[in-house]
């Protein structure tokens, strides 16, 4: 599929001065999933590197401070957590779609190549914190 539409919208924010004049913004891309980070990381290091002065901050801490993404579930997690940090990803499992998955609380099996402090960010606490949700909701019984 192609990522361009998420590429060019997150590349305006972080090139424009969007999240350097906001520093305080938070933005959750999700249906995008994670593999268009690494295009646009290497596309922001380049023009960072050609045109120093035309940047408030180095482009990639701004959408590291400012950005949280959703990987698709088949995305690797451990890969997308080394380039934007642990604090800044936060997993949706797609369910009831089609594509979903169907016992959405197993996928953190596939997480057995982080500590389990990032494991419990992803998994929830991230999105709490990016929420202000100090608890989690208590389970309803049937």
């Amino acid at each position: 599929m192609g990522h361009r539409p998420i590429e060019d919208a997150m590349g305006a924010l972080v090139c424009h001065g969007a999240l350097s004049r906001n520093p305080e913004l938070r933005i959750l891309s999700i249906e995008n999933g994670a593999e268009w980070v690494p295009h646009l990381f290497k596309g922001l290091k380049g023009v960072y590197k050609k045109m120093p002065n035309a940047f408030a901050e180095d482009p990639i801490e701004a959408f590291k401070r400012c950005i949280y993404i959703s990987p698709f579930w088949e995305d690797n997690f451990v890969d997308i957590v080394k380039m934007v940090g642990s604090d800044r990803v936060v997993f949706g499992s797609d369910w009831p779609h089609p594509e979903g998955l169907a016992d959405p609380l197993t996928f953190v099996d596939e997480l057995s190549g982080l500590d389990q402090e990032d494991v419990e960010k992803i998994m929830g606490g991230n999105l709490m914190k990016l929420m202000k949700v100090s608890q989690p909701a208590k389970q309803v019984s049937a």
